[in-house]
């Protein structure tokens, strides 16, 4: 709509001429009045009018000395000079500034309506005319920073010099956002391309800045909208709400002063997208912070090493049924993954292999579990394109079977214990290793544990080993086989062990054995 300023002393005319014509159906939009011509002045510096209905004789100052002054500063504003008399000399005087047309009063209806149409013509022109240079600018200036990001226009300098003029050379600071919608099946292309057009509006409409497509990807270029670490809630929300329920990763570049140096800053954004797996939705990213620290974490090898000593406290965890502890241990090992240089493949790869050990393990102890149907978690977890989804999904389906193997049956903390103790007596166990399972402390645990079995742990422990060894040793395993099956890693420490707890030696026991087995075949 165009914008309407009627200027009268008479405040009868001014009411007269907003209901004269139909101004709407015209184009027109009344903004305003003023009875004076300083006022006058002061309300198209305030309105900003298209049209300016001017009664030609006021006090202080005349119609056509306000025409003058604005004429100063204002060229494009058009005027219909309303007169009471028929003053040639006026009206020659008013053509002089360019008005639109001189007419009597008092007003006739058609010759104004044939008028104010004219003029509402010139004006949609005008604005289709600007409308198509500002969208052929819009299209020039994505054109040029399509160019600009992609290292492209390094060897044009004056592409650089064009895309200063349309970006504005006054400005500080530079800064570049990419943003990587996420595409499923309930979130297709049009969503992404509805989503940008919502955020282009938010940025144009605060100044911040300007979109433009980058391959797969939306950009946004921040002219001095410096984002830093703990700021930019602002276009943290923006980004929220053109997205609405749509998942996305949004990556933020270093400021910089310069436009020629954006390609560097848009190949960093880029490798910290190449890691987007493990980044979160919802918020903004900072290339320096946070992919600083993601290059500063154990290599491949050392996360391989640390996962497999998770994946022996997760097993335990899952085998005396506790969620607490195999939240605990998914904690763990997700800090570690997040934190590393790993591909999103190898990530996955490096959990799939810890699970399928867990899993494994677990079946053989626990025969009411199925490994082919556990094992549908390894598949489950490939389809997650997130990682904040990968450790939900493990945390949920872990913490189920957790649930079922912890109530199984309803037995104390230490028939647990001496449970766990029947199916590991052959690791390295400790009491402060089940103390920090089952979440007591160690001194305490002992005190339970010698009440309710009469035994000292390292003494129950062994004679669960040797009791074992003793059904080897009648099976004709071999002395040190048989060691290092029932946990002693010390061949003699066993032979030690051994003798105190059957009043002789392992090959002494091993050759009764094997003496008695042969008189009764006799």
């Amino acid at each position: 709509m165009h914008k309407l300023l009627i200027v009268d002393d008479e405040p009868m005319i001014r009411a007269g001429l907003r209901t004269i014509i139909d101004w709407e159906s015209l184009g027109f939009i009344w903004v305003g009045e003023a009875a004076s011509g300083p006022e006058a002045l002061i309300k198209h510096g305030q309105l900003a009018p298209d049209l300016i209905l001017m009664d030609i004789r006021m006090p202080r100052m005349d119609g056509l000395q306000v025409i003058e002054e604005i004429r100063k500063i204002d060229t494009s504003c058009h005027f219909l000079v309303l007169s009471g008399h028929a003053d040639f000399s006026y009206a020659q005087r008013a053509i002089q500034f360019g008005i639109d047309a001189y007419i009597l009063k008092p007003v006739d209806d058609d010759e104004l309506y044939e008028n104010v149409v004219r003029i509402a013509g010139i004006l949609d022109k005008r604005s289709e005319q600007a409308a198509s240079l500002g969208h052929r600018e819009t299209l020039r200036r994505e054109e040029l920073l399509q160019l600009a990001v992609s290292g492209d226009a390094a060897s044009y300098p004056e592409i650089w010099k064009e895309l200063e003029q349309l970006t504005g050379v006054t400005a500080k600071s530079f800064q570049l956002l990419l943003i990587e919608w996420s595409r499923t099946e309930e979130h297709t292309s049009a969503a992404s391309i509805a989503a940008r057009r919502r955020l282009t509006s938010a940025v144009q409409s605060n100044r911040a800045g300007w979109t433009f497509s980058s391959g797969a990807y939306t950009a946004v270029l921040l002219k001095d909208y410096v984002v830093q670490e703990g700021t930019g809630e602002l276009l943290r929300q923006w980004v929220q709400q053109a997205a609405q329920e749509q998942r996305y990763i949004a990556v933020v570049g270093e400021a910089v002063p310069a436009l020629v140096q954006l390609p560097s800053s848009y190949e960093a954004i880029l490798a910290a997208i190449k890691h987007s797996f493990r980044l979160s939705s919802g918020e903004l990213h900072l290339v320096g912070g946070e992919e600083q620290a993601l290059r500063a974490e154990a290599d491949e090898e050392q996360l391989q090493l640390r996962l497999q000593e998770l994946a022996q406290k997760l097993y335990y965890m899952l085998d005396i049924g506790s969620q607490d502890g195999v939240r605990l241990m998914l904690q763990e090992s997700g800090e570690l993954a997040s934190t590393s240089r790993l591909s999103e493949q190898r990530i996955k790869t490096s959990f799939a292999q810890m699970l399928t050990i867990v899993l494994n393990k677990l079946t053989a102890v626990h025969v009411q579990l199925a490994i082919q149907d556990e094992l549908r978690i390894v598949t489950d977890l490939y389809k997650q394109t997130n990682y904040d989804e990968m450790m939900a999904l493990l945390e949920d389906r872990l913490s189920q079977l957790a649930f079922r193997l912890g109530n199984s049956s309803n037995v104390s903390v230490i028939k647990q214990i001496t449970g766990f103790i029947e199916r590991h007596y052959a690791e390295n166990l400790k009491l402060e290793t089940l103390a920090e399972l089952f979440n007591y402390n160690s001194g305490y645990l002992g005190k339970m544990f010698k009440n309710f079995t009469g035994e000292h742990f390292n003494t129950y422990l062994d004679q669960v080993r040797l009791r074992h060894a003793v059904e080897l040793l009648q099976q004709g395993l071999k002395v040190h086989q048989v060691s290092e099956l029932v946990g002693y890693a010390n061949v003699d420490y066993f032979h030690a062990k051994f003798k105190k707890y059957k009043g002789m030696s392992p090959s002494s026991f091993k050759g009764m054995v094997k003496s008695d087995a042969e008189r009764q075949e006799s």
